[in-house]
């Protein structure tokens, strides 16, 4: 049931990146953060309400919170933003590196075990993303010819997220329910986002550009993230974090097919980009042999 969740969450994932680069299209100066979180705290809060909650702890209350900033916030801003700059199959074919970052954090934080066949799985993934990013230069095949930057965003997403793993699956053990701690961490990213955006941008302003009417591809990122988080969340009850990681870590191979199904325009597939998100995919299943 863990591997089936985990790799729903991906999938579900790569679904809501599609959704975001084709939200972002009619919207250059928003990439569908604040409303895809709004819509996260809204599901996720209604089904909050009919359940019992677990004894109250504080630390797994300010894990969720931590877990929620770092992978909803950081992690999904990043990730967003090179969305916006080099596309989701590119975008997404770096967080195939979560595993190796939730394998060493849940080495730390959780005592989960680590050993030689993660490492070298994750140099494999490394490889893959070295050899993404020496052939975007010149191959013309992404969108606007994106600059060194968007990659530095996709590259930083993982960090964000596979730390997130391994924070959220802390707290889960702290306060084992899922659907509640989803809530938590999305309702502190979308405070966080909220403040933040609020200073360069008026609320009514915020508000008024994501409500009247809200942008329906964000408003679909938003319900496939919700999904997505639920099965994530779910699959920390089942493996340890960084396996969950690996299975995220597919994301970027499911992204690939949907941006070929869906956005032909944007994503124009060629044999490295290919060869590159089956380098990493071999990363992960090499760490995956492990469990």
């Amino acid at each position: 049931m863990g591997f089936v969740l985990g790799i729903g969450s991906a999938i579900f994932f790569a679904a809501a990146s599609i959704c975001f680069k084709l939200g972002q299209r009619g919207h250059p100066s928003d990439n569908g953060l604040f409303l895809s979180l709004l819509v996260n705290v809204v599901l996720l809060g209604t089904a909050s309400l009919f359940l019992d909650w677990p004894t109250w702890t504080t630390g797994g209350f300010l894990g969720f919170i931590a877990g929620g900033l770092l992978g909803s916030v950081g992690g999904r801003a990043s990730n967003l933003r090179a969305i916006r700059s080099v596309g989701p199959s590119r975008a997404n074919a770096f967080l195939a590196g979560n595993p190796f970052v939730a394998a060493i954090v849940g080495w730390f934080l959780l005592d989960e075990t680590l050993g030689l066949r993660e490492f070298a799985g994750g140099a494999l993934v490394i490889a893959g993303l070295v050899w993404l990013v020496r052939a975007r230069s010149d191959d013309g095949s992404a969108p606007d010819h994106p600059s060194a930057r968007g990659y530095a965003w996709a590259a930083t997403a993982p960090l964000f997220f596979g730390f997130a793993f391994a924070v959220r699956k802390w707290s889960l053990i702290l306060f084992p329910s899922t659907v509640i701690g989803a809530f938590i961490g999305s309702t502190a990213a979308l405070i966080a986002v909220t403040v933040t955006q609020s200073r360069t941008d008026s609320l009514a302003s915020l508000l008024g550009r994501n409500l009247r009417p809200p942008p329906p591809w964000f408003l679909a990122a938003g319900v496939a993230t919700s999904v997505a988080l639920l099965s994530q969340f779910t699959a920390f009850s089942y493996l340890p974090a960084w396996v969950v990681g690996i299975l995220q870590g597919t994301q970027g191979i499911w992204t690939l097919v949907l941006g070929w199904l869906f956005l032909r325009d944007d994503e124009r597939i060629d044999a490295r980009l290919v060869g590159a998100i089956v380098l990493v995919a071999a990363g992960v299943i090499l760490i995956g042999l492990e469990v």
